[in-house]
């Protein structure tokens, strides 16, 4: 018997239920790809609108109107409804109406063309019966208004084309008020563009808004930056150190700053495997632990830990005469860590602050100068010490979660006791009298940097003194030097202040100048700075003539100077060779002589500091 085989009627349903589905599914995605193209052309319209309008904009500014107009054309023919080209049309065309023969480049030459004023004829009026006209005056501040109204809305592209209008019809119309608009246009639109990862763009804006306000710190400080960050970019990679330091630079001041901290990481593990297979075990040791400070890995723990047994069995075999690798390390001496160069300082102790970079803890070291000792841990969770002269407390950055603030410790006794409560303070400095400290912060709302005293009092959070930066007190008298500016934020570099915030006087007119410290004596100012020569170097300031004598020179990084007790020496951190060492250099100049290696990163240098003590 033949049985019935046609489908059920469910399995039917079924199939016509997925059959509808896919259908809904195709179709589905036909219009995610079509909305998606859509948007895709949406967007790349409107890049090409504001690429126009940015050439429009430069061709103004050098004078080149016919440009300028077919840059605005390129503008309404992808938007004929863009109010800043069609405004920009008609300025233009008064313009060149005004002046039929003037050239492309007549205003770059320094031919002005000027709008005359628009004259309106009624019809069926007599050439004496009086005519209704617009005064530039009107147009310009019609202009001036569209231009505060774009800038409110952040429209500054927008904004900068009508104060481009207006500068160069009337380049005398409110001029400080034209400035600070042009200033901000050009800060904010740099900022959009390194938003948009148009770097080279960000940096011509940049420079543009430092033209108009050369002392604007924050600005300078965004625009070199970037520069820096291009020359990474643009780095091939051929010397491994100068990378490295170029790095460095950029992730001392930002170490958030893009992809800079990755970027630094990998330059420290690719060096180290260069070293290690050029058997410079330690030399390879500095750049992993450098490395193992920003990451750590079991790779690079295994890497360092075989380039420091290297290391020990070298330096144990040249200390002993023995061909190398015949030292076992159950004979292993111990390495010193010390090493002084002849003719170098023998006086008093250093003590700084680094990173473990096992913990990544930072701590206080202090080192003798000259004795073959390894340097001695003061203090965990601790930077940027200075001892008081009597050497009965020293102060610090406290870095405990529980204790962050300016702290003080008895060495003697352990006593520790917490000044300032904010994580922010760093940099303290003790008076002639070690009863007030001054210490940096920029624990307001408004981020920017002051300079505090308070007594040395428990929780004491001081009182500000004035805007400023790495203070250090005068060793003998009511001074103190820091890094500033003028009350009104201009002629910035070092400055001295007294105590009452009285006598405020400029030292030295380089903004990057930083870390001044005093002389014993109190007759010259040992700094740091990285504007004056092209990268970080040591400088002295003589206090009565304000000459400035540089002390180093290497595109090593040379920072953190700290003078000696007899005034004699001048101390300072520096990678010149690869990994970070103690340094001293005659506070005359002459031959620059090796203390110590840094135990510890100090990569991020900015955080920590020296002192050189009796």
């Amino acid at each position: 018997m033949i049985r019935n085989l046609r489908f059920p009627v469910w399995a039917w349903w079924l199939i016509g239920a997925i059959t509808v589905l896919a259908a809904a599914i195709l179709i589905f995605s036909v219009v995610l790809g079509v909305r998606a193209g859509q948007q895709q052309v949406e967007t790349q319209r409107r890049q090409q609108i504001g690429i126009a309008l940015q050439r429009a904009t430069d061709f103004q500014a050098d004078g080149n109107l016919r440009a300028a107009l077919a840059e605005y054309q390129k503008v309404l023919i992808l938007d004929a409804d863009n109010a800043v080209a069609q405004e920009g049309v008609k300025t233009l065309l008064a313009l060149l109406e005004s002046n039929p023969s003037t050239p492309p480049d007549a205003l770059a030459a320094g031919q002005e063309a000027t709008a005359t004023p628009t004259v309106a004829s009624p019809p069926n009026t007599s050439p004496s019966t009086p005519t209704a006209v617009t005064t530039p005056s009107a147009e310009l501040t019609a202009a001036w208004e569209s231009a505060q109204r774009a800038a409110r809305a952040g429209r500054w592209q927008e904004a900068l084309n009508y104060l481009v209008q207006i500068q160069q019809s009337d380049p005398a119309f409110r001029p400080n008020e034209m400035q600070e608009m042009l200033f901000d246009a050009y800060v904010n639109l740099a900022l959009e563009r390194d938003n948009t990862n148009d770097l080279q763009e960000a940096v011509a804006l940049y420079d543009k808004a430092l033209a108009l306000r050369p002392t604007a710190g924050d600005v300078r400080r965004e625009r070199d930056l970037i520069a820096q960050y291009l020359e990474v970019l643009a780095d091939t990679g051929a010397d491994p150190s100068a990378t490295i330091r170029q790095l460095q630079m950029i992730y001392a001041i930002d170490p958030d700053y893009r992809d800079v901290e990755e970027r630094l990481h990998q330059a420290h593990v690719r060096y180290a495997d260069r070293l290690a297979g050029d058997e410079d075990w330690c030399r390879a040791q500095d750049e992993y632990n450098a490395a193992l400070m920003i990451a750590s890995s079991p790779t690079i723990v295994a890497k360092r830990d075989a380039a420091q047994t290297q290391c020990q069995l070298a330096a144990a075999a040249q200390m002993s005469g023995a061909v190398a690798g015949a030292v076992t390390t159950e004979t292993m001496p111990a390495v010193r860590t010390n090493v002084s160069t002849s003719g170098g300082p023998t006086v008093g102790r250093i003590l700084y602050s680094a990173v473990d970079p096992i913990s990544g803890r930072s701590q206080v070291l202090s080192l003798a100068v000259g004795k073959d000792e390894t340097a001695q841990v003061l203090l965990q969770d601790a930077a940027q010490p200075a001892l008081r002269k009597d050497g009965g407390r020293l102060v610090f950055r406290n870095l405990r979660s529980d204790q962050m603030g300016i702290s003080g410790y008895d060495p003697d006794s352990g006593l520790l006791i917490r000044f300032s409560t904010f994580v922010e303070d760093m940099l303290p400095s003790w008076n002639a009298q070690g009863n007030r400290i001054v210490f940096a912060s920029n624990r307001e709302g408004d981020r920017r940097w002051r300079i505090y005293t308070m007594w040395a009092e428990e929780k004491n959070n001081g009182s500000m003194l004035t805007f400023g930066e790495s203070p250090n007190w005068h060793p003998t008298a009511d001074l103190i030097v820091y890094r500033g500016c003028d009350e009104s934020g201009n002629r910035c570099g070092l400055w001295t202040i007294s105590a009452d915030g009285s006598n405020a006087a400029q030292l030295t007119a380089t903004p990057a100048d930083d870390r001044p410290v005093w002389a014993p004596s109190g007759t010259f100012v040992a700094f740091m700075s990285n504007a004056r020569d092209g990268n970080f170097e040591i400088y002295r300031v003589d206090v009565a003539s304000r000459e400035v004598t540089r002390l180093t020179n290497h595109p090593g990084m040379d920072i953190l100077p700290a003078v000696s007790p007899d005034g004699r020496w001048i101390a300072f951190v520096s990678n010149r060779d690869g990994s970070w060492k103690i340094y001293a250099v005659p506070s005359t100049g002459g031959e620059v002589h090796l203390i110590a290696p840094i135990i510890g990163d100090i990569s991020r240098f900015f955080e920590h500091g020296l002192h050189w003590t009796n």
